[in-house]
C-alpha cells in the first residue's frame, strides 16, 4: 500500500499545479500587453493608386495615422471609411506587422462636368456624380461640359453621357468641349475646333470611339477640313467637309 500524502506534499502539489496553469496565462497577458506598445505603431503608411486624391487625404479618409496600432487595426472598418468617399470606387487595406499599413485605392475617373445642377458636379465614367468642390482644379480643368435638352440631365442621360465619354480615347477626349444629350438620349459631341459629332443613341460606345478616332486621323493625314462627323453607325462613319461635300472615309 502507498504511503498517505502528508499535508506539506499536498500543498506543494497544489502550488505546482497552480503555477502550471498561471504561467501560460501570465505569458499570454504579457504578449497581449506588448501589442499595445509603440512597436506596433503605424510607422509606414503606404498609399497606392491615388492620383486625384492626395496620399494624405487617403490616410485621413481611412482614419490611419502614425499613432494607429497596426496589430489592432480593423481593415474592414478602414476600407468602409475609404469607400464612403464618392471619389473612391474600390479600396483595400492591408497590414504588415509590426508597423506597416498599405492603402490601395481605385479612383473613379472623371469624364465631364455638369453645371445645370444646383451645385457643379463632376461626372465619372461609371455614371457616379462627384462633388466638384472636392476635386483638384487640375482634375476638372479641360473636362467637357455635359448638357441636356431640358435642364439637368436625368439618370438615363447621365449614364449615356458617362458611357460615351468614358469610351473615348484620351487623345480624342481632350478635343471635346461639350456633349449634348437629348430627351431621346441622342448624343452630340462638339470638338474644340468646332466640329460636331453625331453619336446617335446609346450603344456600341467603344466602336463609335474607335470610328471617331479613325475619322480624325484620316482628316489630319489627308488635310480634309471637317465640319461634321457621324458615327451613329460606327461600321460606316460619314463626314461633311468644310466645303459642304460628304465623304465616307
Amino acid at each position: 500500500m502507498s504511503e498517505p500524502q502528508t499535508p506539506d506534499r499536498s500543498v506543494r502539489r497544489r502550488r505546482v499545479l497552480a503555477l502550471v496553469l498561471l504561467v501560460p496565462i501570465a505569458v499570454a497577458t504579457a504578449v497581449w500587453a506588448i501589442t499595445y506598445t509603440p512597436l506596433f505603431d503605424a510607422k509606414h503608411i503606404r498609399v497606392e493608386g491615388a492620383s486625384s486624391l492626395r496620399p494624405d487625404d487617403v490616410r485621413a479618409l481611412a482614419g490611419i495615422d502614425p499613432s494607429t496600432n497596426v496589430f489592432h487595426l480593423q481593415p474592414d472598418s478602414a476600407t468602409a471609411r475609404l469607400l464612403a468617399d464618392p471619389w473612391i470606387a474600390s479600396a483595400t487595406v492591408d497590414k504588415d506587422l509590426p508597423d506597416t499599413v498599405v492603402l490601395t485605392v481605385v479612383e473613379r475617373r472623371p469624364v465631364g462636368v455638369i453645371d445645370a445642377l444646383r451645385e457643379r458636379a463632376v461626372l465619372a465614367s461609371d455614371g457616379t456624380m462627384l462633388p466638384a468642390a472636392t476635386a483638384p482644379a487640375a482634375t476638372v480643368e479641360g473636362l467637357p461640359s455635359v448638357d441636356a435638352a431640358l435642364g439637368s440631365p436625368d439618370d438615363a442621360q447621365r449614364a449615356a453621357a458617362a458611357a460615351l465619354l468614358g469610351a473615348l480615347d484620351p487623345i480624342v477626349a481632350q478635343k471635346v468641349t461639350d456633349l449634348t444629350v437629348g430627351q431621346d438620349l441622342s448624343e452630340t459631341l462638339t470638338l474644340r475646333n468646332g466640329i460636331t459629332v453625331d453619336a446617335g443613341v446609346p450603344g456600341e460606345e467603344a466602336a463609335k470611339a474607335m470610328a471617331l478616332r479613325a475619322v480624325l486621323r484620316w482628316s489630319i493625314a489627308g488635310r480634309h477640313p471637317l465640319a461634321t462627323v457621324d458615327v451613329s453607325a460606327p461600321d460606316a462613319p460619314s463626314t461633311t467637309l468644310a466645303d459642304g461635300s460628304t465623304f465616307t472615309p
